[in-house]
């Protein structure tokens, strides 16, 4: 199967062109825009796949999913092995069965909030590595 790329101009002339790259730089020259034709069968328009889009917008979305399940899943109760813990050892602790689950409830909270930071700390390094990758490939491509 061949591939022939050319350039349609406003008046509706297509200039042939012997590669895409050739066709992508007299675009400009004719004011057009690029053509495809397989086969030699009729013209149509050629347009750029978009694929580190949907790779970057995928990322994206594995990434807000993550964050929603890691913060969903810490539960909105206190576990009873930690009512149990503060019934056992709250006067040791200087303090009452109330305050002591309120405390170890404050943690369990901070917890969620560490683990939550360090997803969107990998989340933005990995968006700079893929960003950086993209940057590199473009250039490697001119």
């Amino acid at each position: 199967m061949s591939t022939n790329y050319a350039v349609k101009d406003r008046d509706g002339t297509v200039h042939a062109e012997p590669t895409r790259k050739a066709a992508l730089h007299s675009r400009k020259e004719y004011g057009g825009m690029v053509v495809r034709s397989k086969n030699n069968r009729e013209w149509k328009p050629w347009k750029p796949r978009r694929i580190f889009l949907w790779v970057f917008l995928a990322i994206q979305v594995v990434f807000i999913i993550w964050l929603i399940a890691g913060t969903a899943s810490t539960g909105g109760g206190i576990n009873a092995s930690v009512v149990a813990q503060c019934h056992d050892q709250a006067a040791g602790m200087g303090m009452t069965q109330a305050q002591c689950v309120s405390f170890l409830g404050g943690a369990a909270k901070t917890g969620t909030a560490i683990g939550a930071a360090v997803v969107v700390i990998v989340w933005v390094v990995v968006d700079f590595l893929v960003g950086l990758t993209y940057g590199i490939y473009r250039l490697a491509r001119r």
